[in-house]
């Protein structure tokens, strides 16, 4: 599972093309971080949990989530 911002999409696909993984699951969120407040992160991270489980948890990851 990896969890990227969208500036870092295509670089995560290619890379994991790259390591034979096309289907690694990924979940990405908006990007830039560092203008996000506190609140904004917190508020992110909880709209991503339930993707992110799911991506650990199923049989063939999730794929590609945004």
């Amino acid at each position: 599972m990896t969890v990227i911002t969208t500036a870092f999409t295509k670089a995560a696909e290619l890379r994991a093309r790259a390591l034979g993984l096309p289907e690694h699951p990924v979940v990405v969120i908006d990007h830039p971080m560092a203008s996000k407040t506190g609140e904004q992160i917190r508020d992110q991270a909880r709209e991503s949990v339930q993707k992110i489980v799911d991506g650990l948890t199923s049989a063939s990851g999730a794929g590609r989530n945004g």
